[in-house]
Formats: structure tokens, sequence, C-alpha cells
């Protein structure tokens, strides 16, 4: 997506803080699986949960996974990490079933930083290439690189969980 078209997603609105410019990165990974099945991973709590959080992807154990699935829908999940509550939230600002999500993230302690992600779901014959950008406050340019891990290490579980 270009730089032009995040205004219309209120990207810039959303991305702008005291801070400077945003900072982003991209990420890439062939999944073999059906479009609208890993689509619908990113989107309905069972599954969220074995790919997006908990033990196999950091320290962690699953609170709870609730989201409301709709253009504006909201998403909270809640784990506990090193004896603390962590919240991850957000808004689901575009659905394009199955096609496309770009969604809010903010999470505890600083859930006044909020970041984009955008997931694009590429069907590739009977495999679909996700391409993720993630697009973070420039408060968070220090956490770059281990935030960029851990979605990484995200896209490798969602992948893991196709390959059985």
């Amino acid at each position: 997506m270009a730089t032009d078209q995040l205004s219309m997603f209120g990207a810039e609105e959303i991305l702008k803080t005291k801070g400077g410019k945003a900072v982003s990165f991209n990420l890439s990974k062939s999944i073999n699986g059906p479009q609208q099945s890993v689509f619908d991973h990113w989107l309905i709590p069972v599954f969220v949960g074995e790919w997006m959080f908990g033990p196999k992807i950091q320290a962690e154990e699953i609170i709870t996974l609730n989201n409301v699935v709709r253009k504006n829908g909201s998403f909270e999940y809640a784990v506990n990490r090193g004896g603390k509550k962590v919240v991850s939230s957000g808004e689901f600002v575009e659905l394009d079933i199955p096609n496309r999500i770009t969604l809010t993230w903010r999470e505890t302690p600083r859930e006044n930083l909020e970041s984009q992600i955008t997931a694009n779901f590429l069907a590739e014959g009977s495999k679909t290439r996700l391409k993720l950008t993630v697009k973070l406050p420039a408060e968070l340019e220090p956490q770059k690189d281990t935030i960029r891990e851990l979605w990484s290490i995200r896209c490798k579980a969602l992948a893991e969980r196709f390959s059985k």
C-alpha cells in the first residue's frame, strides 16, 4: 500500500506522535494452506491463541481472547507475561475477506502508543502468501527489531499450523 493511500484509513493520524515520524517493517511468509483458512486464523479467537500468543510464542499464558469481527470492531487479548497481565487491543480498520486485514494495535503498559498492522493474503495455488506490514509510532523505534522478531515468530507459528 502506498503511503499516500494510508490517509484514507486514518493511519497518518494514528501514527503521528510527539516523538516524530512513524517507522515500519515488512515480513512475508508462504503458508501451506488456502487463503480463506489462513485469513480466518487471524480472526477466530481459538486460532489466534494457537499462533499469536501463548507459550509457543513467548513465556506467557493466555487469559482471554475476545473480538468483534467487523469493520471498526474491536479485539482484546490478555495474557499473563512474567506475572503481569498484558493486554493487546485495537480495532479492525479494514476487513477485505479473504484478502486483507488492517488493524490498530495497542499493548499495555504503553497503550497510549498505537501501531497499525496490515496483513495481505495472496492465493498462490493451494498456498497463501502472507505479506505483513507493521507501522510503529516513533516512540517504539528502539523496540523495532524486537517487535519484528516477535511478528516473525508469530508468522512462523501460523505457517506451522498448516504444515501438520
